[in-house]
C-alpha cells in the first residue's frame, strides 16, 4: 500500500512539482525518496535493465566489492523510506555492532568489546534491490530503466531531458548517474567545474565464499595496511550465510585477480585471520578486481551562474576511496538535505548546490588525509591535514592501548556521527598529551578461535584438489 502524499503548502518555487533523476544508483534512489515525500511527480531514468531480485549490473563495476551500511547512512535512510532497515534484515543484510569488530590499525588491535554503532552488511546488488522496492511503492514516483539520457537543456523555466527520440519535461532535474556523469557535455552551466582529486591508485579485490559449518566469528575482521605491510583485508558476513572476503593494496601492491594470488595476498596480511578465515569457507564466485577508487570532487557549487532547478549528488559530485564506506551514506545526507530545503520552501539553486558539497567536507577531509599519507600518492597533504594526521595517529595509538574515549571517538567519526572536530575534545587533549602506556591490547580470542579451528578441520580430500 503506497502512504499518502504530503499535503502541505511548500512554497511557490514550483509550479507543476515534476522531477527527473538521472540514475538509479543508492544516490537517484535517495534523492527520489527525497523527492516524492515533498509531493513530486518523479521519474528516475537508469539505462541499465533493472529487475526486483538482486543482480549484479553493468553501470555499477563495484557492487562485487564488498559494502558496509555505515550507522548515520542506515539512520537517514530509514527516515527518508521508514521500514527500509526492517527490510534489509528480512532479506537477509547481517547486523554486527562495529564496536566489537576486529580491528587491526597500524598501531594494534583496536577492538574493546565495548558497544559501537550497528552496521548493516550486505552485498551491493541486494541493498539496491530493496530500496528499490521500497522506492517504488512511493506515491507519485516512476522507475524506468533501459533507456539512456542523450541530452538535457534549459526551457523557459524547467528543463527539457532527452531519451533518444522523446523528450521529458521537468521543473527539476537531480543528476545521481555516478563517475560517468555527462553534465559537462551537455553545456547546460557556463563552464565545467574544477576537479579536485586525491588518488593514492589503490586497487581493490573480493571473492564471494559461504560457510561451510557455523564459525566463531560472526560479525568480520578488519586488517589495515601500515608503514610496514601495504597490504589490507577486509571478510563481511552477508546474506545467505555468505561472506565477501577484500583484499586491498597500493600501487604495484594490488591484490591480483587470479585465484592463486588472491591466496597468496590475504596470506601475507599482517596478522593470519582473515586467511585462517577462507580456509574454513567454500568459494562460490570469482576474484573480481575494481581500480577506479580516486578521491574525486567536482566543484560545480564554483560555477557561476547556476542554473535554477538542477542538482549535482552522489559520485557525479563527489566520489571517495570506496575503502572507507563513505559513499552511500553521504548520498543519503544530500537527500536529506534536498527534503528539508524543500520542506521549507527553499529554491533548488546554486546555494542549495553548494550545500551538496558541504556535505561531502567531513568524508573527503578524512578519506583524502588518510590517503595523501600513502607513498603511491602523487599529492602534497596540506599543513593542517599534517596536523589532523598526527593527532589522529596519536589517538590510535591510544586506542591500541586500551583507551575507551579514543577508541569511541574515532568509530563515531568513521561513521560519520560527528565531526572531526570532536577528536578535540578536552579529556581527549588531556589523554593525548601524556606518555603513551607500554602495552596493547591484547588480539582478540575469537581469531584464535578461528586459528584452532583451521588446525582442526580435516586435510582435504586429494579427490577435490
Amino acid at each position: 500500500m503506497r502512504p499518502p502524499r504530503p499535503r502541505a503548502d511548500h512554497g511557490s518555487a514550483f509550479t507543476d512539482r515534476t522531477a527527473v533523476v538521472i540514475g538509479a544508483s543508492m544516490a537517484g534512489l535517495c534523492a527520489g525518496a527525497a523527492l516524492a515525500g515533498q509531493g513530486f511527480t518523479v521519474t528516475v531514468l537508469e539505462r541499465d535493465v533493472l529487475g526486483r531480485e538482486p543482480r549484479h549490473r553493468r553501470g555499477v563495476p563495484q557492487d562485487t566489492q564488498a559494502h558496509v551500511l555505515l550507522y548515520r547512512g542506515l539512520t537517514v535512510i530509514q527516515r527518508l523510506l521508514p521500514g527500509f532497515r526492517e527490510d534489509l534484515l528480512a532479506s537477509g543484510a547481517v547486523p554486527y555492532d562495529s564496536g566489537r569488530m576486529p580491528w587491526l590499525g597500524e598501531y594494534g588491535w583496536s577492538s574493546t568489546g565495548q558497544a559501537g554503532y550497528e552496521v548493516l552488511s550486505a552485498t551491493r546488488p541486494l541493498m539496491e534491490a530493496v530500496t528499490r522496492r521500497r522506492v517504488t511503492g512511493l506515491e507519485g514516483l516512476q522507475i524506468r530503466d533501459g533507456v539512456t539520457v542523450t541530452g538535457l537543456s534549459r526551457t523557459g523555466d524547467g528543463w527539457q531531458i532527452e531519451i533518444g527520440d522523446a523528450v521529458l519535461s521537468s521543473q527539476l532535474v537531480i543528476d545521481a548517474s555516478g563517475r560517468s556523469s555527462r553534465l559537462s557535455r551537455w553545456s547546460v552551466v557556463p563552464q565545467d567545474p574544477i576537479d579536485e582529486e586525491v588518488d593514492a591508485h589503490v586497487g581493490y579485490a573480493c571473492r564471494l565464499y559461504r560457510e561451510r559449518d557455523p564459525l566463531p566469528l560472526r560479525g568480520g575482521v578488519m586488517i589495515l595496511a601500515s608503514a610496514e605491510c601495504s597490504r589490507a583485508g577486509l571478510a563481511v558476513p552477508v546474506e545467505h550465510g555468505q561472506w565477501l572476503v577484500a583484499g586491498a593494496g597500493f600501487g604495484d601492491r594490488r591484490p591480483p585477480r587470479e585465484e592463486d594470488g588472491f591466496g597468496e595476498f590475504l596470506t601475507g596480511l599482517r596478522d593470519p585471520a582473515i586467511a585462517d578465515l577462507v580456509s574454513l569457507l567454500e568459494p562460490v564466485s570469482d576474484v573480481s578486481i575494481h581500480r577506479q577508487t580516486a578521491n574525486r570532487r567536482r566543484r560545480w557549487d564554483r560555477v557561476p551562474h547556476w542554473p535554477t532547478g538542477l542538482l549535482v549528488v552522489g559520485d557525479a559530485l563527489c566520489s571517495l576511496n570506496p575503502v572507507y564506506g563513505q559513499g552511500i551514506t553521504v548520498a543519503a545526507q544530500q537527500a536529506q538535505v534536498v527534503s528539508r530545503a524543500l520542506e521549507r520552501g527553499h529554491p533548488v539553486d546554486r546555494a542549495l548546490q553548494r550545500r551538496m558539497v558541504a556535505v561531502t567536507e567531513t568524508p573527503w577531509s578524512i578519506a583524502t588525509t588518510a590517503d595523501l599519507r600513502q607513498p603511491t600518492c602523487p599529492g602534497e597533504p596540506s599543513p593542517m591535514q599534517r596536523i589532523s594526521g598526527a593527532w589522529v595517529d596519536r589517538l590510535s595509538r591510544l586506542a591500541a592501548a586500551g583507551d575507551l574515549r579514543a577508541s569511541a571517538a574515532l568509530l563515531t567519526v568513521n561513521n560519520l556521527m560527528a565531526s572531526p572536530a570532536s577528536l578535540l575534545h578536552p579529556a581527549l587533549l588531556l589523554a593525548g598529551s601524556r606518555s603513551l602506556p607500554p602495552h596493547r591490547l591484547a588480539r582478540p580470542g575469537v581469531l584464535d578461535e578461528l586459528s584452532r579451528a583451521r588446525r582442526d578441520q580435516p586435510p582435504a580430500d586429494p579427490a577435490d584438489v
